[in-house]
């Protein structure tokens, strides 16, 4: 929750920063790719870090650095601090979403997994909930800087918690005594199996789509192509916000139910990518989203890119699942950061003044093709049973 509601918080406060430190839209957009960029490119030594170490330390020590950091933000007094400090909150948050997972892989069993998960990205989306309005009306009665000073303190406390509240896995101390080489080759093995490349890239480009446009370009698509006023578009923008935690949980409840088998899961996972993906192409001949309400089921179904998370460790041995879990979170950022500057370069390159096709239309059309690729690739690979883990099973199994 913290991780979405620092990724997320600069749309409300970018007037803010402007003004205190005559910011351009280059330095804000900057400021924006800092984190993502420490968050993606911290995922790989995260990984073989969380399978190593566990997930209570290594969120403890990394959440440690985050705190600091915030704090450092809070007490910016030039750009380059700003820029400095962002990084180091996107490095302190970096084991957020993976060390989550990584608990869920050792806490409960593989067939609880989608709902677990769906638990955590439920209350996460919260995160991007609090970024907005309560953000705004917080401002009204204290500046930014007090509420990064209070995201300062509430991570501090958290590390607190962690440390002293919550129990080690018996596991992750057997995990401990695995050597650096035994982990890197893990990874490894991770990296060059057919399960991550026939599951993986299915998840990561929808999820990346799904960064980039409730971070930044479904707005602009709902005020550019869509028409819509800015009140309509934040009530929409509201709508898919809930519709990410109501979807979430429901269908989370729903693969607990139903999809308990690794290949009822699979199917699962790849009909509601799929569903996914049919909302983005809907909007291709709607652009105004049927009054918002295929925004609302594009947040809803946001839990197919997410079970892929689960469907991966269920594949994988578990002490591999950090290292699968981070190499699928790190190319989900990377496409996110990836997706959202693609779309503005085609944006400002095809602008929407009454022709047939603006560079939102173009965008969104060029990411449709590539999820559809993914798609068919991941079914294909299935009923094929070329899903097989590592090297040497691949050789002998698939599922």
């Amino acid at each position: 929750m913290l991780s979405e509601l620092v990724r997320n918080v600069n749309g409300v406060l970018a007037p803010y920063l402007r003004h205190d430190f005559s910011l351009s839209a280059l330095q804000l957009g900057t400021l924006t790719a800092a984190f993502l960029a420490a968050l993606a490119g911290s995922q790989v030594v995260v990984g073989v870090a969380l399978d190593r170490y566990g997930p209570k330390r290594v969120v403890a020590w990394t959440m440690g650095l985050a705190a600091l950091a915030a704090a450092g933000f809070a007490m910016a007094d030039g750009f380059a601090q700003l820029l400095a400090t962002r990084f180091f909150i996107g490095l302190g948050l970096c084991a957020c979403w993976t060390g989550a997972y990584k608990a869920n892989a050792l806490w409960w069993r593989g067939d609880r997994l989608p709902l677990v998960n769906a638990v955590t990205i439920s209350f996460a989306s919260l995160g991007s909930l609090a970024a907005t309005w309560p953000t705004e009306a917080m401002l009204q009665l204290v500046s930014w800087r007090w509420i990064f000073i209070g995201v300062a303190a509430l991570i501090a406390a958290l590390v607190v918690v962690f440390a002293l509240l919550v129990p080690r896995h018996p596991q992750e101390a057997q995990e401990g005594q695995t050597s650096v080489r035994d982990q890197i080759t893990g990874l490894m093995d991770v990296a060059r199996g057919r399960i991550f490349w026939r599951v993986a890239p299915l998840s990561f480009l929808t999820q990346g789509a799904w960064i980039a446009y409730q971070g930044i370009w479904a707005g602009e698509w709902l005020r550019e192509v869509g028409g819509k006023s800015d009140a309509t578009a934040a009530a929409i923008l509201t709508g898919l916000a809930i519709g990410v935690v109501v979807g979430q949980l429901g269908l989370g409840l729903l693969a607990d139910r139903i999809a308990r088998s690794e290949k009822a899961f699979f199917a699962m996972t790849a009909t509601l990518s799929g569903l996914f993906v049919v909302t983005q192409a809907a909007l291709l001949f709607r652009p105004e989203g049927f009054h918002g309400f295929v925004w609302a089921a594009y947040g809803v179904l946001t839990a197919g890119p997410i079970f892929g998370y689960a469907l991966l460790t269920r594949l994988v041995p578990s002490s591999a699942s950090g290292s699968a879990i981070s190499l699928l979170n790190f190319f989900a950022v990377l496409c996110g950061a990836l997706f959202q500057g693609v779309v503005g370069l085609l944006v400002t390159a095809w602008p929407a003044d009454g022709a047939q096709w603006s560079g939102h239309q173009i965008a969104m059309a060029a990411l449709v093709m590539l999820q559809v690729g993914a798609l068919i690739w991941m079914v294909l690979g299935g009923r094929r049973g070329t899903t097989g883990y590592g090297p040497e099973t691949e050789a002998t199994t698939g599922t």
